[in-house]
């Protein structure tokens, strides 16, 4: 799980430490305070594993940030020191092209190592970096001077095995955004994937076509235990949102020719599937784009939270479309679901901190010189305030109805 992050110089993020509840943390604040930067920022650590291999040069990044992660993981310990390079597309999505990371580990053992890991690519970045390291105000140096540096390959098992399962961590993050499933009828109708032997490509896939193939993968994998209760849970005996998903498929080919050194062409056929979704609706057969944006939303939050398909899950104002009835079964499953994965909430609704404790709740604001700032529930009150927070939730009300009337308020 992810225990602690410093984030520094990415958006109003200046020097922003996040410290996790071990399973559900939920941030509340203003309106601009940065509780999406936050979670976007945290969301780069989802893209350092799965940069592209052709991503543009960094030459072309227009942000650089730094990120200072600590892992725990069932063999020890990780903290994980990056700076990455990116820019911002017109879909206001974070692309990295460039990272470098450095790593501290420790094993139950008591066994240390420290090395680095740069991602691709990493020829261009060392001269990246210092061309903007006054730009980005990195007033720290990046080296450590103890560090005995090990490429991939060379690092000691249990090493290997810690990276291993961080990266893992990482590549399995899931966001859900207030605004990222707006409009289903943008949505495809239907996408396509590459077949190799017996894994599939699904190329660059984003927002409703990626839940959709998360969907997919999830009804042909080989364990249905956990897809069967997400569909318990949306279908005829559940929430009623839909009766059944189905997806047809269409195989094609197609051929590529490459050109190799000498003039020799090379000749692969690919096989490619088109993958058709559908939705059964009482008698109606629907596509994605033809659903309700609640509903859509709804069945992408409910996905994420039930089925496996993530290893830590960040959302973002999961009451925006939803009814309160609705809305009071998907707290209910994200409080027992965050028992298996991490999860890190944000909101605007008293609602939604009816249903959580003091201690699973963070206070965000933005500072005019220091960025945005976390910090937990307690920490934000006095020992007396505190008190009688507690006195009012054992004796008078919940959560919620004291953050309606003002006494979550930080004092200036």
């Amino acid at each position: 799980m992810l225990r602690r992050i410093v984030i520094q110089h990415y958006r109003s993020c200046l020097n922003s430490l996040f410290e996790f509840h071990p399973h559900l943390s939920v941030l509340i604040g203003p309106n601009s305070s940065g509780k999406t930067n936050l979670l976007q920022a945290i969301m780069l650590l989802n893209k350092m594993p799965q940069m592209e291999f052709d991503s543009p040069r960094p030459e072309s990044a227009t942000l650089t940030a730094r990120l200072r992660a600590m892992f725990d993981v069932k063999e020890g310990r990780a903290n994980l020191n990056a700076i990455v390079a990116g820019y911002t597309d017109d879909s206001n999505n974070d692309v990295l092209v460039a990272a470098r990371l450095k790593w501290k580990l420790l094993d139950k053992q008591g066994n240390r190592l420290s090395t680095e890991y740069p991602i691709h690519p990493s020829r261009y970045f060392r001269g990246f970096a210092s061309k903007r390291h006054e730009e980005v105000h990195l007033r720290y140096p990046i080296e450590y001077p103890e560090m005995t540096f090990y490429r991939r390959r060379d690092l000691p098992s249990w090493g290997s095995k810690i990276m291993g399962r961080v990266l893992d961590f990482c590549s399995g993050m899931r966001y859900y955004g207030a605004s990222q499933f707006t409009n289903p009828g943008t949505c495809p109708v239907s996408f396509e994937i590459e077949k190799e032997g017996g894994r599939s490509r699904p190329g660059r896939l984003r927002g409703h076509a990626r839940t959709l193939y998360d969907l997919y993968v999830a009804q042909k994998g080989h364990s249905h235990t956990r897809y069967d209760q997400f569909i318990d849970i949306i279908g005829s005996t559940g929430l009623r949102l839909v009766d059944k998903i189905t997806f047809r498929e269409i195989r094609t080919s197609l051929t590529e020719y490459s050109v190799r050194v000498g003039g020799k062409i090379e000749k692969r056929r690919a096989e490619k599937v088109l993958i058709i979704p559908q939705f059964k609706c009482g008698k109606n057969i629907l596509s994605p784009n033809q659903l309700s944006e609640g509903t859509f939303k709804t069945l992408a939050l409910l996905f994420y939270i039930v089925t496996g398909q993530s290893t830590a899950l960040l959302l973002e104002e999961p009451e925006v479309c939803v009814h309160q009835g609705l809305l009071s079964s998907i707290l209910e499953l994200i409080k027992k679901y965050s028992e298996e994965k991490q999860m890190v909430v944000s909101t605007h609704s008293d609602y939604v901190l009816d249903h959580v404790e003091p201690e699973n709740v963070l206070s965000v604001k933005a500072d005019p010189i220091n960025g945005t700032i976390v910090r937990h529930l307690r920490k934000t009150m006095s020992r007396k305030e505190y008190q009688a927070l507690r006195f009012y939730l054992e004796n008078e009300g919940n959560l919620g109805e004291y953050w309606r009337e003002g006494g979550l308020e930080e004092k200036t």
